[in-house]
């Protein structure tokens, strides 16, 4: 069951992720049998997942998985950018080998709900991906499949953004088995995979929250700061610049960690935060030769390092280094923790309140 919290707020929502998790895996079936009946009776060849904000941060790490595990053509992008030329070439295929994926955990995100009726009208199959079955979305689509987050009172969405990425790797391992791309065996190592991270999701948070203690009154006095990662985190960084940006109010980019060096590394100095997000496998081995920059070139003492695996120790008093073993394609789920509580608990210790909207500001990006 997903819980509604007595008293909504930021970190409420983040300490309840892992009951979330642990609740979407054992409901599974909910959405994977949709998801499974769909891609097995048409003949999808492309597959576009359109979203805006921390949906279409989450679209970036399903679409990665769509293509790495059921084979098809994917990719994430804002519905504005989901232009004409899609729609009236939409590449080399058909429009019935076409499908759009709208994520909307409220359902009421009003660029969505545009291009889903574009889509739909285009002749492509519009699938709403959402939480609540009977919103504005599900109005301009073939189907809807549900999305188990639950409403977040509070309109900074992390618990959301969490089930949506673990959500994601369960529809696309599920329908790579049933395409015939991930043979038995290896669906049943990625479900207990699955489930293991879901186990011990609080003890990630707990992680999170002692480095956070033990770096409180430096990540407090951040200014500006960017966030650098490779592979599948491209999500992680995507993710970690929108919550600081919206929560604490402090001016973060996320980058890919070749990318921050040219050009952007020139607007460094003494007063900038750089984390980087370094899970273990290929690619962490590019991350000394980063730190070692900084080093040489005095650059800045505010450097942050997210890992897991055998790194304890390795990158210095400052990172975090999780203890549990995470497969590759999971770390997406853990990486963006410590950025998460560190957004959460700035704002805390700041007394700025997540829950607050401006009285005198209307919706616009959303129906209401």
């Amino acid at each position: 069951m997903i819980t509604k919290l007595e008293d909504p707020s930021m970190y409420g929502y983040i300490k309840d992720t892992g009951h979330a998790l642990r609740n979407a895996f054992a409901e599974r079936a909910v959405f994977c049998d949709p998801f499974v009946e769909l891609m097995t009776t048409h003949d999808f060849k492309r597959v576009y997942f359109v979203g805006s904000g921390t949906s279409y941060n989450a679209s970036i790490y399903i679409s990665t998985l769509m293509q790495r595990y059921a084979r098809v053509e994917a990719s994430a992008g804002f519905p504005t950018r989901f232009d004409e030329n899609d729609i009236a070439t939409s590449g080399a295929y058909r429009p019935d080998q076409v499908l759009v994926v709208g994520v909307s955990q409220s359902g009421t995100s009003v660029s969505t709900i545009d291009v889903m009726r574009r889509a739909h009208e285009a002749g492509f199959y519009a699938l709403a991906l959402t939480d609540v079955m009977d919103s504005p979305v599900t109005e301009s689509v073939d189907s809807a499949i549900r999305l188990l987050t639950g409403k977040e009172e509070v309109h900074v969405e992390t618990r959301g953004y969490q089930v949506s990425l673990f959500e994601g790797y369960l529809l696309a391992i599920a329908a790579g088995h049933a395409l015939g791309t991930l043979d038995d065996a290896a669906y049943a190592q990625k479900l207990a995979d699955a489930e293991r991270l879901a186990n011990d999701y609080d003890s990630f948070v707990a992680q999170a929250d002692a480095w956070y203690d033990a770096n409180v009154f430096e990540l407090m006095a951040i200014t500006r700061g960017y966030v650098c990662t490779y592979g599948i985190n491209a999500c992680t960084a995507e993710e970690a610049e929108l919550k600081l940006n919206e929560t604490f109010h402090k001016p973060v980019r996320g980058y890919e960690l070749e990318e921050m060096i040219h050009g952007p590394h020139y607007a460094l100095d003494e007063n900038n935060y750089s984390f980087f997000v370094a899970p273990d496998g290929p690619g962490i081995e590019r991350v000394p030769s980063f730190l070692k920059w900084y080093e040489d070139n005095k650059v800045t003492d505010h450097v942050f390092v997210i890992t897991n695996g055998d790194h304890a120790g390795e990158f210095g008093e400052k990172s975090i280094c999780f203890e549990q073993e995470v497969p590759d394609e999971l770390t997406p789920l853990v990486m963006v923790i410590p950025l998460q509580i560190m957004a959460c608990r700035n704002c805390i210790n700041a007394k700025i309140d997540t829950r607050y909207r401006p009285a005198n500001r209307t919706s616009f990006a959303h129906l209401n």
